[in-house]
């Protein structure tokens, strides 16, 4: 019998519309300079941190633990990444195709102008899902809670030093100065899981890294205080988990479902349209994206999500069977 808060949290409505709303945003601030539509991104690395977080603690007592999470990952995410690379190829293809990108940019520099660009954030994801899952099976409950908090508050620091240090904008594109989002998902999922022992011990510690942020601002100004947006982002994830009634935001949902293929192609169809030089440039390219999206859900990924569930189906068995979760990767 499935259990009902690991379906809850795998695939729901509410968990779809803001996924949805997070690919509306990104979509937005490409198309049509929706400054704070860039935020969507802090909402994928929660939302992502929170699935994958709870998958990954419900099962790392199962039999075929890293076989599971990896085989469904690779069917999930590297055909149509391998497809993006073959219609746009990049140059230093070779880091792009282990998802260390960030490599190549910090010595040839970020090409932030490129459609190719937007894969930052799935390599910054991909090097968290290496991390991630040994640290669940190895640490202990207490080590792992103490190693994901460390993370949290470390995170305001990381993004402070490569802004001194690094080429802009390493300090928005490197996994140390993103772990307050994606470690903050996964403490949402360890909640939800009854791992917290005094709540009030944990909101004062989820304060001090936006707190700390907004003193950095306050007194220096040159980067955003990411933390206070990463904060406003875990509310509202956690605020959809405990949703038991559906959310009726239809439009939502179906961008949420499909959100894999918006996020990849959506700027290279940009670019495509724009060297059509028609009007209403940006609505159009929002339409060929959407279908383009739809026929990548229909044809490619849900087969693959399909075959890959029965293919690595061992760590779904058992009373508590772990059902495949959209991610970050499903947008």
């Amino acid at each position: 019998m499935i259990d009902s808060k690991v379906e809850r949290d795998a695939r729901s409505e509410p968990l779809d519309a803001l996924r949805g709303l997070a690919i509306s945003m990104v979509i937005a601030y490409h198309y049509f300079g929706f400054k704070f539509g860039i935020f969507g991104v802090n909402l994928f690395f929660v939302l992502s941190g929170f699935l994958i977080g709870g998958i990954l603690l419900d099962g790392r007592e199962r039999p075929g633990y890293f076989p599971s999470f990896y085989g469904r990952r690779a069917f999930r995410i590297l055909p149509l990444y391998w497809l993006l690379l073959m219609i746009a190829p990049p140059d230093h293809w070779g880091y792009y195709l282990l998802f260390i990108q960030q490599a190549a940019w910090l010595q040839f520099g970020f090409p932030v102008h490129e459609p190719i660009f937007v894969t930052w954030s799935l390599a910054l994801e991909e090097q968290f899902y290496l991390i991630l899952p040994i640290l669940i099976f190895w640490l202990p409950r207490p080590w792992l809670i103490r190693v994901l908090w460390g993370g949290v508050l470390l995170a305001p620091a990381w993004r402070w030093l490569f802004d001194a240090y690094l080429p802009h904008p390493s300090w928005l594109c490197l996994l140390p100065g993103r772990l307050d989002e994606l470690f903050g998902g996964v403490l949402i999922a360890c909640l939800t899981r009854g791992y917290c022992r005094s709540r009030t011990t944990w909101a004062i510690l989820a304060l001090i890294a936006p707190v700390c942020d907004v003193v950095h601002f306050a007194l220096v100004g040159s980067i955003a205080a990411l933390s206070v947006v990463g904060f406003t982002c875990c509310v509202a994830v956690w605020s959809a988990a405990i949703t038991e009634r559906p959310v009726m935001l239809r439009p939502l949902i179906w961008m949420g479902r499909r959100c894999y293929a918006l996020y990849l192609f959506h700027m290279l169809v940009y670019a495509a349209v724009l060297k059509l030089d028609a009007p209403f440039s940006a609505f159009i390219a929002l339409l060929a994206t959407c279908a383009l999206a739809e026929t990548s859900w229909r044809v490619i990924e849900a087969p693959l999500i399909g075959y890959a569930k029965r293919r690595f189906a061992r760590m779904d068995s058992g009373p508590n069977r772990i059902i495949g979760a959209a991610v970050m990767p499903d947008r």
